[in-house]
């Protein structure tokens, strides 16, 4: 009897609490499984699946539970939580397979998914999970563009995910007729592919402004360091009068936690001295007279100072 629930135990501990009805088969055989059900030593957590008696209830322990009862993997809302792509709700999804009937006990989702590749999950805080790539298309299934915007920024942000694994899934799934894929689409192209040229063309603008206005002391992507750290890279800089010129709109200004970082470095160039100027994407593109003559302007004064 010992070591029957020793085997049990040993199950739960690597499942987040939990034993499959195979599990506890296994070590206990049928009549004893039974018995333990009868007594609420094992508690039901979805069809097929059991809490040990004991064991905490948490969200992980949900989502273990759902992954066990399915065969299938956690995903959309639920996986862009495990991997911070969205603030933690709460939610309890799975993917299964096409035909793979599932009742689950509220509030587990599951969906159906045709392309659904189990043995490409990837293992994450003790689940089966899909990767970020693939989390951020099914996203594009069941919340709005801005929030599919928002994950893929925090994926390539936190580099979990690159634009080009995000073409490339999009592309794959797209050819087959993948729900979400669309979404995806146009969150790339017009959140982060602009971004992306705009970086190349903002410094093409750049040297143009420089060669066009004689502001040959002009340096691109400079980066000032202090203290042996990196204190900022900036768009531009005139580096012997501590002149830093930052370009909004090219680079995922648009976030809360942009504004708050662009503020917070540019308080810290301030405070080393430095004089900063902003124009927006506009200002550089569309009226490069009124930027090259401010920035000519900063210059001649900084110099009389």
């Amino acid at each position: 009897m010992i070591e029957q629930v020793m085997a049990i135990d040993e199950a739960a501990r690597a499942q987040h609490g939990l034993v499959t009805g195979e599990q506890a088969v296994a070590a206990l055989g049928p009549y004893r499984r039974r018995r333990w059900v009868t007594e609420r030593r094992l508690i039901h957590a979805q069809p097929g699946v059991y809490r040990l008696a004991g064991a905490p209830e948490t969200w992980h322990q949900a989502l273990k539970a759902v992954e066990l009862s399915t065969g299938g993997v956690i995903s959309h809302r639920a996986a862009a939580e495990i991997w911070g792509l969205l603030f933690p709700s709460g939610y309890v999804e799975a993917s299964i397979k096409q035909g793979h009937a599932a009742k689950l006990h509220p509030p587990a989702i599951a969906h159906r998914i045709k392309d659904l590749r189990p043995d490409l999950a990837v293992e994450r805080e003790g689940l089966r999970v899909t990767d970020p790539a693939r989390t951020i298309v099914d996203l594009g299934l069941v919340v709005p563009p801005g929030l599919v915007a928002s994950a893929l920024r925090r994926g390539v942000s936190k580099r979990l995910v690159s634009l080009a694994d995000a073409r490339h899934i999009r592309e794959r799934l797209g050819r087959r007729g993948r729900n979400g894929t669309g979404i995806l689409g146009e969150v790339i192209d017009i959140h982060l592919l602009a971004d992306e040229k705009a970086e190349s063309e903002l410094e093409v603008r750049f040297l143009q402004l420089r060669k066009r206005y004689d502001l040959a002391e002009l340096t691109l992507q400079y980066e000032v360091w202090a203290m042996g750290r990196c204190v900022a890279r900036v768009d531009g800089a005139v580096p012997r009068l501590k002149l830093a010129i930052e370009i909004d709109g090219f680079e995922h200004h648009s976030t809360p936690e942009a504004f708050q970082r662009d503020r917070s470095r540019q308080n810290e160039l301030v405070a080393l001295g430095w004089t900063v100027l902003r124009f927006t994407w506009t200002d550089v593109v569309e009226h490069p007279d009124r930027v090259a003559r401010e920035i000519r302007e900063a210059i001649h004064r900084l110099e009389a100072a």
